[in-house]
């Protein structure tokens, strides 16, 4: 029944059109093929089309499933921004940073041949304890020969005093002699004056005259050379002095020489200079060490972290800020500190070739500052020994913390 009713309606539709269409009758025939394959489709296609109709209503659904999720997405990325964002605009972190300590490089401060090492690879040491000992034996006989030398120079001081007492008698004797040249120069004058008076008075002959003159003469002669002599023996005595004074002199340039030897052969013990760890040793038995070499290195235990912060992280960072540290070789273990010091000047500023940008092209780099941050003993824990320097960390400065108290010297206003 149903075929029957779209024959109808499809030949009704072609007389239609063929009364009012004036098209070509292939052309017409066309048009009423794709209405017939259009009205006499089987019921299978209309069953397919149901079937998409469910699947496009099932699509029209999973698209707010995944709506769902990308808000879960972004409220959870939004939070953990958020917690970024805070977090870095009240830190300030580095990861050019590392650990170091003082290092004290031990050298020899003499020649000689080293006769034993009493320490071995990365052994802890205490201050003052014997390292490394030379051959003593040339700086024992310089040490003898000093000793020698000294003897001498106190003999030479011993004898020098001696003349100076003989020259200081001298002294006096020749004093003596003057004065009794002055009293036989005065008497021979007073005679002489009275024999003048007399031979007026024709009371003495004129040979007595002569006699007394020639007295007189002699006398005041005798007198002069005393006086000379007196002179003769003080100038000796100076002479006597000056000697001991040089004498004296040779004393204490011979005590310096022993001293030196001294210290000399007490270079033959090398010792550290501190408490610490010994690291990269290169001395042997046997090799010949000459002044300055270095034969080995002194850690000390205490160590620190330097941070090389940019210049562009440095307005709100102060001294005695709290610093989160992680250590690349303790990944699960926190570290704390505070901010110790800041360097007054870049890196590039202490360098050995430092930066002149008043010559040639200038191009703007950002600068480091290093920072120095010291451990809190309570946060080392089982790292406490282990820490060595040259790790390299990540420390994390919290800018808006309150500061801890440092002493006056470590502010940067700090008045000397």
């Amino acid at each position: 029944m149903k075929r029957l009713e779209r024959n109808r309606h499809v030949n009704a539709s072609n007389n239609a059109t063929t009364s009012e269409d004036p098209k070509p009758v292939s052309k017409r025939i066309e048009v009423a093929q794709e209405e017939a394959k259009h009205h006499f489709a089987p019921d299978v296609d209309q069953d397919s089309q149901e079937k998409d109709k469910k699947l496009q209503h099932k699509k029209r659904r999973v698209p707010i499933k995944w709506i769902l999720i990308a808000v879960v997405i972004l409220l959870v990325a939004g939070y953990f921004g958020f917690r970024y964002w805070q977090y870095a605009s009240t830190h300030e972190s580095a990861d050019d940073a590392y650990t170091t300590s003082h290092i004290h490089q031990v050298s020899a401060r003499i020649n000689g041949t080293v006769q034993r090492v009493l320490v071995d690879d990365n052994v802890r040491v205490k201050a003052g304890q014997v390292l490394v000992e030379l051959d003593p034996r040339d700086y024992e006989v310089s040490l003898r020969q000093t000793e020698a030398n000294l003897s001498s120079a106190e003999a030479a001081v011993t004898q020098g005093e001696a003349q100076l007492q003989v020259a200081k008698a001298s002294v006096g004797q020749a004093q003596g002699n003057e004065a009794s040249a002055q009293a036989s120069a005065d008497n021979s004058n007073a005679d002489q004056k009275r024999n003048s008076e007399l031979l007026k008075n024709h009371v003495i002959s004129a040979q007595e005259m002569d006699h007394a003159n020639e007295a007189a003469r002699s006398n005041n002669a005798s007198l002069q050379s005393a006086k000379k002599q007196v002179a003769g023996a003080e100038a000796q005595v100076g002479l006597s002095e000056a000697q001991v004074k040089a004498a004296h002199a040779q004393v204490q340039q011979a005590q310096e020489a022993v001293n030196q030897a001294e210290l000399n052969l007490s270079y033959t013990r090398i010792v550290s200079p501190t408490d610490g760890q010994v690291a990269q040793r290169t001395v042997e038995s046997g090799n010949r060490v000459q002044p300055g070499q270095a034969l080995m290195a002194i850690s000390e235990p205490d160590v620190w972290v330097v941070a090389n912060l940019k210049e562009t992280q440095m307005e709100k960072v102060r001294i005695g800020q709290p610093v989160a540290i992680k250590i690349d070789s303790f990944p699960h273990q926190k570290f704390s500190g505070w901010v110790d010091s800041v360097q007054p000047g870049t890196g590039a500023t202490y360098s050995l070739l430092p930066p002149d940008n008043a010559t040639g092209n200038f191009i703007k780099i950002v600068q480091r500052v290093p920072v120095k941050i010291v451990f809190d003993p309570g946060s080392l824990g089982e790292a406490a020994g282990r820490i060595v320097p040259g790790l390299s960390c990540e420390p994390s400065i919290s800018v808006t913390a309150p500061a801890r108290p440092m002493p006056e010297d470590k502010q940067p206003n700090a008045k000397h």
